[in-house]
């Protein structure tokens, strides 16, 4: 009888959970309105079209945030948002001229949006759902790649730390700011999506500063494989 009683409290529980989460999930296209995430982030698309339009861009297009992130990240990041641009997500928006007469960056202003666990998992799970029909997935397994062609490649072949922040060796975070944070790029970005805008960029934006590369996929593959083990802390840390 105490096993049976312990059973149906379980599943008591677990349908209480799901059913909860079902709630949460209806709740968060308001939850995106209230907390004012609608008010700065393209949650419908297309992508802007003209440069006018692009500069009047306050925040990141999340119309395909489920094909570009990774759920987990989401649920921390809408709790405790960070800085991932350092320049803001138009750099035009915010370089100003010194005293020296020398370009440099204004002070951009942060998320203040603050969601709690609940709310963050809500949110997450409805992000996870837009997503673009036409990218292919399971285009990248991850595995043992040459960490040192990849970083000349990213680097020297490329330049693309002209614009983007990684980890180099000690931990070292250098790189350009004018685009977004890559040293984080393994614990955020899906690496189907990675692979699929290093191929085309103006794919996802149309009036994407990044230039198409004309790379072999095996390349593209490296350089995803390399910004997919870039993480914030060593696996032995988390």
């Amino acid at each position: 009888m105490t096993t049976i009683k312990c059973n149906y409290r379980i599943v008591l529980v677990t349908i209480l959970f799901i059913l909860s989460g079902v709630a949460w999930g209806a709740d968060a296209p308001v939850l995106l309105s209230q907390k004012g995430c609608s008010n700065c982030h393209d949650l419908n698309g297309p992508p802007a079209a003209t440069i006018a339009e692009v500069l009047k861009r306050k925040a990141p297009d999340l119309f395909y945030a489920g094909s570009k992130f990774q759920e987990q990240w989401l649920v921390d990041y809408l709790q405790h948002p960070i800085q991932l641009r350092p320049a803001g997500t138009v750099y035009l928006n915010h370089i100003k001229t010194n005293t020296k007469g020398q370009d440099e960056v204004s002070e951009v202003p942060g998320c203040e949006s603050r969601l709690t666990q609940e709310e963050a998992v809500a949110v997450a799970q409805h992000l996870m759902t837009l997503k673009d029909a036409n990218m292919e997935t399971g285009v990248v397994t991850l595995g043992k790649f040459s960490k040192a062609r990849a970083r000349k490649v990213f680097s020297k072949d490329e330049g693309c730390n002209g614009c983007h922040r990684i980890q180099l060796r000690a931990r070292v975070i250098t790189g350009g700011v004018s685009c977004p944070d890559l040293f984080n790029a393994g614990d955020r970005l899906n690496p189907d999506w990675v692979f699929s805008v290093i191929k085309d960029p103006q794919y996802w934006d149309p009036k994407a500063w990044m230039p198409v590369r004309n790379l072999d996929d095996a390349t593209v593959l490296l350089l995803t494989q390399f910004l997919m083990s870039q993480k914030e802390k060593p696996e032995n840390q988390k």
